[in-house]
């Protein structure tokens, strides 16, 4: 049974805050499953794969030090997120995080805004890679498999590791992101062994070889995108081993191992192409880094390409175990149906929330993958994921600001709670106009341009919901929504052994 503990001074009076037992596996993850979870969600492979070169069109060869700069804004966000996390450990990840700081109004409309984000992330991957296997194979082997059978395949192999158990899909991840992670390193490293014209070198990271401060802006702006799903680890809190601890160091050194992953793998695969034929807009295309991969290691470039699925993989995963314990977060509570708040008895899963996951991807690939192409799906999709988590993001910053300074002034700090919050939730706001400002949202020539305004009317009808509830008194979900602050108690197990990390 619960104890069920009333805090008079939370964001809303008479929400009750509950400490009680959780039907997820407690303690299943511990601090190195934490840290897989973040650094696949950020799916390292994939983003340099499909990310680098288009960052490169913007940057040219100085786009390391785009990837630096994100890098530096992105841990902004990541640190306030960590101030969060130790204070509130359930599964709602940021609906638990808003509801509890500003109001469960506003945590329910960001979680709302979320739904544009990692719901429909697994779709996009999957198609996306499944087309790029197609094409990959048919043009190198000649062999032509239709994309929606490799798309169902992967589909198969994510469902199955998140489905039976947080543990398995954890080292699922730890193989996949490991080996990603290990085949980019290996080409970044042959090719500064074994560079191209204008040799071995350093021009990289000197800033006066940036095109312009456009360009660099703009490539700023899609290395934020590429360092994106650090958060994905906040909600398996009820599943971590002293989630109070071991989330916070995950998501901060998950945040600055990537970036900087980011900026030596660009920077090796730039030298081994060449710097000197390294233009912004010339550098545009995966198949380039493919070819890279030919060059320096014959047949088997091959690994390239498995080191791609096994990212798109491993991110599918993440984004799936993230978004199922939003789904059972809510509807353990009342605020999304009761039928996603139900674990399995035996796997300890959120197996209907899995379920549900699962069609929402097929029925998304289906219809937006069947009528404009699953590039173009991946395009647009990024584009209103983008906008719904600058909206996220930065309600969380404003949640920590706001918290630290009515609730816990004792510990309120400045920089902490203070500047980088303000400083982050400014950049995220400049990275979203720089978004929209690069589309045509007026002429709508392509699928790309529809984003902004399927954003905006996501919004607007999230809006409409809440305006609705309130007039009509139907309310009863939002006081359900603070109910979601949820922290497990601390089991035997985790309180005998408390590693060093």
């Amino acid at each position: 049974m619960a104890d069920v503990m009333t805090a008079p001074d939370g964001p809303v009076a008479g929400v009750n805050y509950v400490a009680a037992d959780t039907e997820l596996k407690a303690g299943a993850i511990g601090f190195w499953g934490g840290m897989v979870q973040a650094v696949t969600h950020i799916a390292p492979g994939l983003n340099i794969l499909l990310g680098l070169t288009f960052i490169v069109s913007f940057a040219g060869i100085g786009a390391p030090i785009a990837y630096i700069i994100g890098g530096i804004i992105c841990l902004g966000v990541a640190v306030v997120l960590t101030q969060l996390a130790k204070n509130f450990t359930g599964a709602g990840g940021y609906f638990l995080y808003v509801s509890s700081t500003i109001g469960p109004r506003t945590g329910w409309l960001t979680t709302w805004l979320y739904f544009l984000y990692d719901p429909v992330g697994v779709s996009s991957v999957l198609a996306f890679t499944a087309l790029l296997v197609d094409q990959t194979v048919n043009a190198q082997y000649h062999l032509h498999i239709i994309w929606y059978v490799w798309f169902f395949a992967f589909l198969a192999v994510v469902t199955a590791f998140t489905l039976f158990g947080i543990s398995l899909s954890a080292r699922a991840m730890l193989i996949l992101g490991g080996l990603e992670i290990l085949i980019f390193l290996i080409l970044a490293l042959s090719g500064l062994a074994s560079p191209g014209p204008g040799g071995f070198n350093a021009n990289s990271f000197n800033p006066g070889n940036l095109p312009s401060a456009k360009g660099l802006y703009l490539g700023v702006v899609f290395t934020i995108l590429a360092l994106s799903g650090f958060e994905a680890v906040a909600p398996l809190a009820e599943e971590t081993e002293n989630p109070r601890r071991n989330l916070p160091i995950a998501i901060v050194l998950s945040t600055i191992g990537v970036a900087a992953f980011y900026a030596f793998v660009n920077w090796g695969v730039l030298v081994g192409h060449g710097t000197n034929g390294v233009s912004a807009g010339n550098f545009t295309q995966s198949s380039q880094i493919f070819e890279l991969a030919k060059r320096l290691w014959s047949g088997a470039w091959v690994a390239v390409l498995i080191a791609t699925v096994n990212s798109a993989l491993a991110v599918s995963i993440a984004i799936q175990n993230a978004t199922t314990r939003v789904f059972f977060g809510m509807g353990r509570i009342g605020a999304l149906p009761r039928w996603l708040g139900k674990a399995h008895p035996r796997w300890k899963t959120p197996s209907n929330a899995i379920l549900a996951m699962t069609v929402l991807t097929v029925v998304i690939a289906m219809v937006l993958g069947s009528t404009m192409g699953p590039v173009n799906q991946f395009g647009m999709i990024g584009i209103v994921q983008t906008l719904g988590l600058i909206v996220v993001y930065s309600m969380g910053n404003i949640g920590a600001l706001w918290y630290y300074r009515r609730k816990r002034r004792t510990e309120f700090n400045w920089l902490l709670h203070g500047l980088i919050p303000v400083a982050t939730s400014a950049a995220l706001v400049w990275v979203g106009w720089k978004t929209v400002q690069g589309l045509h949202i007026f002429g709508l020539p392509t699928p790309l341009d529809f984003a902004p305004w399927i954003a905006i009317a996501w919004l607007v009808a999230g809006l409409l919901i809440l305006f609705f509830l309130s007039r009509t008194g139907r309310e009863e979900w939002l006081f359900k929504a603070g109910q979601s602050t949820m922290e497990r108690p601390e089991t035997a197990a985790e309180a005998a052994h408390r590693p060093a990390i």
